[in-house]
């Protein structure tokens, strides 16, 4: 696999947009909107992933920043900040880097009464992952496997993997983790490798490797031609002919207890939200529904920090959450709850995340102490069938 430079990585981002001397609401929001590059592309999105990150900004002036802004400014461990009259009043980025690497809440304390995922093995699709020597995967289990050669490396799978199974980050710091590089990008090419990746982890499964999830942060099928479709009813009936390879093999693990957690099943019980790191209130992100946070889990994904890619040692603070960062925190929480009963199904699972979920800022959050205390009281033996 080919590797990205941190030097290199860094040279790209700055390359991208210029940062004004004193960094204001008014330009934040420009860049979040209107803002476009030398050919003319949105640069909102770029900006809202990387912000400040790989910045020297030992010269600017972020002091007239208000609370809103700074707290929706992306930055990592590379970033040079100015004196602290430059800054917002109370505005400590090492503060934030800190406190975005609590997993969730009171996690931690299961770890330490040994509910860490031990004894559980799960798998990941993703990109190319690069950084297995960051000090955030330094502990942790992960084999890394290539079935298609030089598929590029990508950021995408630090989020996943230091969500999951990171040292700090982690939900289930202790999990067996079996990462599968996979194609970047869509296009029929990147489904006929997740099918190959599909039925190499049924082999293992059926080879009594008892891998029992598969974290795929992204949606099952991402072949070009669904966006040729020329209406919603012409695209669900190819979806439904694409995915069918897929899904034989996806029905085949699910009866031998392994369930591929694509952001599809995910949505359909749990969501995502953010955490406000000044405030420590919870934001539900603009593009998801409102009653999804009433009626589904949410597990926490911005406001909190990932490795900081090609890097050893950095992290990147990250606003806004996604689906992305949140499977892998359901998954790993149910690797906790595997740890603890190993009869419990994902669907069993689920219920009982919403059973003991709580209710905050109109949000309803994963309660993991709750979710292993009830997962000690239930006789799941009856209520699924293992083949």
């Amino acid at each position: 696999m080919s590797f990205i430079k941190h030097q290199e990585f860094s040279q790209m981002i700055n390359s991208l947009y210029n940062i004004p001397q004193k960094i204001s609401n008014e330009w934040m929001d420009e860049m979040f909107s209107e803002a476009t590059d030398e050919n003319g592309r949105r640069l909102s999105e770029t900006f809202a992933n990387y912000g400040v990150c790989y910045r020297d900004l030992s010269k600017c002036d972020l002091s007239k920043l208000d609370e809103k802004h700074f707290y929706e400014l992306a930055f990592n461990s590379s970033t040079s900040f100015p004196s602290a009259d430059k800054m917002p009043k109370g505005y400590c980025p090492s503060d934030i880097l800190e406190f975005g690497k609590n997993p969730m809440f009171d996690i931690k304390k299961l770890h330490k009464k040994g509910i860490d995922g031990s004894g559980v093995c799960v798998a990941t699709i993703d990109f190319g992952f690069q950084d297995i020597d960051h000090v955030e995967f330094k502990g942790s289990d992960i084999e890394i496997i290539d079935l298609f050669g030089d598929t590029g490396s990508h950021f995408h799978p630090d989020g996943v993997l230091s969500n999951l199974c990171g040292q700090n980050i982690g939900v289930a710091p202790k999990v067996k983790v079996y990462h599968y590089n996979t194609y970047m990008g869509s296009g029929e090419e990147v489904d006929k490798a997740t099918l190959t990746i599909l039925k190499e982890i049924l082999g293992k499964v059926q080879n009594n490797i008892k891998i029992r999830a598969v974290n795929m942060s992204g949606p099952l099928l991402r072949n070009k031609k669904l966006n040729k479709a020329s209406n919603e009813q012409e695209r669900q009936k190819l979806e439904e002919v694409l995915s069918a390879p897929l899904l034989e093999i996806i029905d085949k693990l699910q009866q031998l207890g392994c369930e591929v957690v694509t952001s599809n099943r995910f949505s359909q019980d749990f969501s995502c939200c953010d955490i406000d790191f000044v405030n420590k209130k919870f934001i539900k992100p603009a593009f998801y529904k409102r009653q999804d946070y009433i009626e589904k889990v949410s597990f926490i994904s911005g406001g909190k920090v990932i490795p900081e890619f090609a890097s050893e040692s950095g992290y990147k603070y990250e606003p806004k959450g996604c689906y992305s960062w949140s499977i892998p925190q359901a998954v790993g929480m149910y690797a906790l709850a595997l740890q603890v009963n190993e009869n419990l199904t994902w669907d069993n699972f689920a219920r009982l995340c919403r059973e003991t979920s709580t209710l905050k800022d109109d949000v309803r959050l994963a309660n993991p102490e709750g979710i292993i205390e009830k997962v000690r009281q239930k006789d799941l033996k009856n209520e699924q069938t293992l083949q």
